[in-house]
């Protein structure tokens, strides 16, 4: 009985480590965040509000320091420190109001009935300038070196946009593309974002902006692959090098455009869980705050496909794995009744 007893002591201990002791690092590695959430507009307010209970948080602790400084110096510093932390408040209640704006916006069109035949006309009279639509004959204006440069990354094709992004995002994203994309931090009147607002072409924007979008969903095909999903929404930024897939943008342009040089995303899959890449790509600014990489807006059924995808190419024996594991796992407990049986059997005598 001693073994038995040995035996549920190591069990239980293993437990505890691996259900207990390993989450709770992963969750200090990786802070808790919202799920993704395809209700995007939700999103946008859910998280504006976060930040403003955050920064409230930091005033109130700055103003505290402040009324506890007795030395001049001190408080200075945290007056300074104050005044950064009113000024991080304001900015937040200002990102909330502006999110509030745009998805107004955004219902307001959803709530007119898109003309798609129409909404080609706008489209070629106000989109073909920067962007391709190899389905239906119009190729990009640019090639990608020249496109690189006067971008920072190649302007993408939207033959497919209608199938691969959420229907909200892409309203919300000609209305007001920094907002949208979820890059209002870093580009603003000084240093606008590459792709201009559309203010309508004299008829009623709103109306336009519906027609375009229904445009997009008609000529989009029924089903894409997780491929597809990835060269459409990830590969302008994104190398795969284990599906020989090589991003079209100059890397030059592209690291001064992002900040960095974006990675290759071969083995994201197991360098992060499914869980952060569903949260991640539905929003980074969740899991990264600040982060130069922009919400990708894709619809559900299309994340879903990528991380498949995702899964397939960076651990493709996934599957082989755990089932080699369940496998292991039987042996050593069929190996552990043997040996104990065996070990009775010999030593019987002795007890």
């Amino acid at each position: 009985m001693k073994e038995i007893k040995i035996l549920i002591v190591l069990v239980i201990f293993t437990l505890i480590t691996y259900y207990g002791i390993e989450p709770f690092a992963h969750t200090q590695m990786n802070p808790h965040v919202a799920p993704a959430n395809f209700n995007m507009e939700q999103e946008d307010i859910d998280l504006a509000n976060v930040k403003i209970k955050e920064a409230q948080e930091i005033l109130a602790n700055a103003q505290n320091r402040l009324e506890q400084s007795n030395l001049e110096d001190d408080i200075e510093k945290q007056q300074k420190a104050l005044d950064a932390a009113q000024k991080d408040l304001d900015s937040a209640k200002d990102g909330l109001v502006s999110y509030e704006e745009l998805w107004g916006n955004v219902k307001e069109i959803k709530r007119l009935q898109g003309d798609a035949e129409i909404g080609g006309e706008v489209f070629s009279m106000a989109c073909v300038s920067c962007h391709g639509l190899k389905s239906q004959g119009f190729e990009p204006p640019f090639d990608d070196a020249l496109s690189s440069e006067a971008y920072g990354v190649v302007v993408p094709d939207l033959s497919k946009a209608g199938a691969v992004y959420d229907k909200d995002f892409l309203t919300a994203l000609i209305i007001n593309p920094a907002h949208a994309l979820k890059l209002g931090h870093k580009f603003n009147d000084e240093e606008p974002f590459p792709m201009t607002q559309f203010f309508g072409l004299g008829e009623d924007p709103n109306q336009e902006v519906a027609n375009i979008v229904a445009y997009l969903q008609s000529i989009a095909p029924q089903d894409i692959s997780g491929k597809e999903v990835f060269e459409d929404a990830c590969l302008r930024c994104h190398d795969l090098k284990y599906d020989n897939l090589l991003r079209p943008t100059e890397q030059t342009a592209l690291e001064a455009y992002m900040g960095s040089n974006p990675p290759d995303l071969s083995m994201i899959i197991r360098a992060r869980s499914v869980g952060y890449l569903e949260t991640f790509i539905n929003d980074p600014q969740k899991n990264i705050p600040g982060t130069s990489m922009p919400r990708v807006g894709l619809n559900e059924k299309s994340q879903n496909e990528l991380i498949s995808y995702l899964e397939q190419i960076g651990d493709s024996k996934k599957s082989e794995r755990t089932t080699l594991g369940y496998f292991m796992v039987g042996f050593f407990i069929i190996l552990a009744v043997l040996a104990y049986l065996w070990k009775n059997a010999v030593w019987k005598e002795l007890h």
